[in-house]
């Protein structure tokens, strides 16, 4: 079967897979080629593809998964790929460390901001 992994500006991964293992929101389930079309919401966690004896590994945020015929389609926000549990989690942890400082930066520009915003208030009054 083929899937494809989708993030809002492009796909990730387009692909043949033996089989795919998913965190579904009512916990995590795997499919199969023969298995009947089937739509699950997706809650953040590891989705696993299996390609002949090699598994792949990618950490996902909520998305949506969708099955018809000999398609998946993974839809999410982001999506992180690894080449083994131990790489994806050090990546994961890297990217949530840069998000981290992004924020502490966004927030201190933003402080800024309000504070000048009440500055000029306060010489209008």
């Amino acid at each position: 079967m083929n899937v494809e992994i989708i993030i809002p500006n492009k796909t990730i991964v387009q692909k043949e897979i033996d089989s795919l293992t998913a965190p579904g929101t009512e916990g995590n389930f795997q499919i199969l080629p023969r298995h009947i079309d089937f739509v699950s919401s997706l809650k953040a966690g590891i989705l696993t593809l299996l390609v002949g004896e090699s598994e792949e590994y990618y950490a996902i945020n909520y998305g949506i998964l969708v099955k018809k015929g000999q398609k998946v389609y993974v839809v999410c926000q982001q999506v992180i790929r690894g080449e083994s549990l131990e790489k994806l989690n050090q990546a994961v942890q890297e990217k949530l460390s840069v998000q981290s400082e992004k924020e502490k930066v966004t927030n201190e520009i933003l402080s800024r901001m309000e504070i000048a915003t009440l500055k000029r208030i306060s010489e209008m009054e």
